[in-house]
């Protein structure tokens, strides 16, 4: 077997990393370029590519465009669960029981954004956080939309079955008022299901929506981005809030410029909007 299809050459990085910035915007730094290599290694050899150069090229072409998922897949880290840093879901309760309160009473638009929610279980966790905080009758007017760069991660999202085993112990009765359990899985009760709409997104690409979000989940995003597309990312982002909306970004992650976006800190990795 052709040693490039267990590991690539330093040259062959470069071009993985070039592709990788183009395609979705991910900045390999020397750690995940040592990621990538064993991954991108794996498809070479599952795909019989004989170097890195063939797969390059198959998948820069007309043929190829839909493999263009798998070196997504391959770049990025889908680690996700239910109810994750359970206080931005404790924020975004405060958020819809007092900031828009009002709104919610005369039937406003209501606009939630996980935009990087790999299997669903963040949306998920927004929409039980919705149901939990208004009776049914105010529901008609709120929307989760869930977006990811990985198509095989929203086609799960979308299917909305999950093992029991996804279920936070500590949690369980939260789930027992809002899912249907069969075998050793469950899914959503309908009226949490038709909150959320899940679509293939690139984050870094033009958005296909004009609407302004009341709270922006982004979380674990920016660690895959050099400073100049965070910086561009978080301006986009802020942009589309609400005034008093609310974003929440993941733990290792800062916004270090939040007073010039018109932000300011509320809690644990968060940020509302002011002005």
């Amino acid at each position: 077997m052709n040693n490039n299809k267990e590991a690539l050459r330093k040259k062959d990085l470069f071009m993985v990393r070039d592709i990788a910035k183009k395609i979705s915007g991910i900045h390999l730094n020397e750690n995940k370029s040592y990621s990538a290599n064993l991954k991108i290694s794996r498809i070479l050899k599952d795909f019989d590519f004989e170097n890195i150069n063939d797969y390059l090229k198959m998948i820069e072409s007309n043929e190829g465009k839909y493999k263009k998922e798998e070196i997504i897949s391959a770049l990025t880290t889908n680690v996700t669960s239910f109810f994750r840093e359970n206080h931005h879901f404790d924020y975004l309760l405060r958020l819809l029981c007092n900031d828009f309160h009002a709104e919610i009473m005369r039937d406003e638009n209501i606009r939630i954004w996980s935009s990087a929610c790999s299997s669903g279980e963040e949306a998920y966790s927004a929409a039980m956080t919705v149901a939990e905080a208004l009776s049914e009758c105010h529901l008609k007017k709120i929307k989760i939309l869930g977006t990811d760069i990985d198509a095989e991660m929203i086609r799960r999202a979308k299917g909305g079955v999950y093992s029991k085993n996804n279920i936070p112990k500590n949690l369980s009765e939260k789930f027992d008022k809002f899912c249907i359990f069969f075998e050793n899985k469950f899914s959503f009760l309908q009226y949490v299901n038709d909150l959320v709409l899940f679509r293939n997104l690139n984050i870094i690409d033009e958005w296909p929506f004009q609407s302004k979000f009341h709270a922006i989940f982004c979380r674990n995003v920016t660690i895959y981005f050099d400073k100049k597309t965070t910086d561009i990312l978080w301006r986009r982002l802020t942009s589309r809030l609400h005034i008093k909306g609310e974003i929440y970004i993941g733990h290792s992650e800062r916004i270090t410029n939040f007073e010039e976006l018109g932000l300011r800190p509320i809690g644990i990795s968060a940020y509302k909007k002011v002005v």
